[in-house]
C-alpha cells in the first residue's frame, strides 16, 4: 500500500513538473498579434516590476515566465524606451531589453538655434511639452550646446537643460570662454555661412568693438523680433531694443542663439586683417573691406 502511494506521489510530481515545463515553454515562445507600442524601463525598476508592466500593457501573458527566463539568462534589463509588441515572444523581448536597443529619439540640435527653436523641436518630438524649456532656459541662451543627444519621451526639461549645459562645459573646457565670447560667437554663428568665414567675421566685429564702432549686425535685430526672417531697412533705426546693434554700441545684453564650437573658436582665434566691413555675396561667401569706400565699391561690384 505504501509503495502504491509512493508511486502515485512520484507520478503526480512528474506530471506537475511536466505541467510547469509545458506552461513555461508555452508562454516563453508564445506570440500574439498586437501592434508595436512604446514600453519604458525606468531607473531602479526590478525585473518583477518590468514583467508586471509588460503584462499590464498586454505585451506578454505571463510575468512569472518572463521573470524566470530573465533571471535564468542573467539578463541586465536596460533603462530606456522600447518599441515592443505581443507579436514578439518573451525570449525575444528579454534579449531586446538586455541589449538596450531602445527607441529613444536621437535628437540633433543644429548650431545657431535659439532656445525657443529647441523647445519647439523637442515638443514636436514628444520629448517635452511646448514652452517648458523656454520657461526655464531663456537665461541660458548661448550655453545649450548644439549636438546630437538621446532623450526619452516626456523627459524632465530641467534634466535636458543640465545635459546641454554640461556638454557645453565639457566641449569648452580649458578654452577660457567668457560670457562676452559666447555672445559674440552667437552673432558669428548666425552671420557665417561657411566655416572659413567664421574667424574673419569675428575679426571684423572685434575690430569694431576695439574702435568703439557699433556692430550693426542684422541677426541681433532678428533675435529681438523673435524670428530669423529678413529684416526691413526701417528696422535698422526704427526697431527699439537693447539687442539692436545699429542703435546701441557694444555687445547685446545676451547671446542671440546657441553657437557651435567653430564659432566659439573663431572668436578666440580671429582673423582681423584690419577689416571693418563685410557683406555676403549671393553664394553666401563674405567680402571684406577695410574702409567704407572700399566696402561700397565692393557692393557695386558684387551686388
Amino acid at each position: 500500500m505504501i509503495k502504491k502511494i509512493f508511486l502515485i506521489v512520484i507520478l503526480l510530481i512528474i506530471l506537475s513538473i511536466a505541467g510547469c515545463l509545458g506552461y513555461y515553454y508555452y508562454f516563453l515562445f508564445r506570440k500574439g498579434s498586437g501592434d508595436a507600442q512604446e514600453f519604458i524601463v525606468k531607473q531602479g525598476q526590478t525585473t518583477r516590476e518590468i514583467a508586471e508592466n509588460l503584462k499590464t500593457q498586454k505585451i506578454i501573458s505571463s510575468p512569472i515566465v518572463f521573470e524566470i527566463y530573465a533571471k535564468t539568462k542573467h539578463a541586465l534589463l536596460q533603462i530606456g524606451v522600447y518599441k515592443l509588441s505581443s507579436a514578439q515572444n518573451i525570449s525575444e523581448i528579454v534579449d531586446i531589453l538586455n541589449t538596450g536597443k531602445t527607441s529613444e529619439d536621437i535628437i540633433l540640435i543644429p548650431e545657431g538655434w535659439r532656445v525657443t527653436q529647441i523647445d519647439e523641436y523637442l515638443a514636436k518630438k514628444g520629448i517635452i511639452n511646448q514652452g517648458e524649456l523656454t520657461q526655464i532656459a531663456s537665461a541660458d541662451e548661448g550655453y545649450l550646446f548644439p549636438d546630437t543627444y538621446r532623450f526619452l519621451p516626456k523627459s524632465n526639461p530641467q534634466e535636458i537643460k543640465k545635459t546641454m549645459i554640461d556638454n557645453f562645459k565639457k566641449k569648452t573646457a580649458g578654452m577660457n570662454v567668457t560670457r562676452e565670447t559666447v555672445i559674440l560667437a552667437s552673432i558669428v554663428e548666425r552671420e557665417a555661412k561657411f566655416d572659413e568665414d567664421r574667424p574673419k567675421i569675428a575679426g571684423v566685429y572685434l575690430n569694431r568693438l576695439d574702435k568703439g564702432m557699433k556692430l550693426e549686425a542684422d541677426p541681433t535685430i532678428q533675435y529681438a523680433k523673435g524670428n530669423w526672417d529678413p529684416i526691413k531697412v526701417s528696422d535698422y533705426r526704427g526697431f527699439e531694443s537693447l539687442y539692436n546693434t545699429y542703435l546701441n554700441e557694444g555687445l547685446p545684453p545676451g547671446s542671440i542663439c546657441n553657437p557651435g564650437l567653430k564659432s566659439i573658436e573663431a572668436v578666440l582665434y580671429p582673423q582681423k586683417y584690419g577689416w571693418f566691413y563685410f557683406f555676403h555675396k549671393q553664394d553666401g561667401h563674405a567680402v571684406y573691406s577695410v574702409t567704407i569706400d572700399e566696402h561700397e565699391e565692393n557692393l557695386k561690384k558684387f551686388q
